[in-house]
């Protein structure tokens, strides 16, 4: 499957995992409009925590490996802080490249499990009631 990026981009799926990735990180997910096979105004791609310097380097050699300018690829940094509807989305997404399913799980299930606690509590529902009766 080939994904055109910015209109002017071919990438292949099958390139994508085939880069090299476990030199950067322990997962890698596409999500967005680029995992469903459509045209896509850019790459999003959900990684592992990973230092500063490893990320753009992981993105330097991304772009290079791909022919692709790095404008065209948005790296998302999966971490305890990162909100949850963002991790459940991602990860739902292709994987890509997964050393270490265990982490993967564990963003997952506790980002599903916040939200499956947030509708039961109506947490949102709440809190705009609050801001409405100011």
């Amino acid at each position: 499957m080939d994904v055109v990026v910015g209109r002017a981009y071919k990438v292949s799926l099958e390139a994508l995992k085939r880069f090299p990735w476990g030199k950067y990180v322990k997962f890698a997910f596409l999500f967005g409009s680029a995992s469903s096979g459509g045209p896509a105004g850019d790459l999003d791609i959900a990684i592992s925590k990973i230092s500063l310097e490893a990320f753009g380097d992981l993105l330097a050699d991304l772009a290079k490996y791909l022919s692709l300018p790095e404008d065209f690829i948005d790296l998302v940094v999966v971490t305890e802080r990162t909100p949850c509807p963002l991790v459940l989305e991602a990860l739902k997404g292709v994987p890509l490249y997964v050393a270490d399913w265990d982490e993967v799980y564990k963003y997952f299930n506790i980002c599903q499990d916040q939200q499956i606690d947030s509708r039961k509590l109506r947490l949102l529902e709440t809190a705009l009631e609050t801001i409405w009766r100011r």
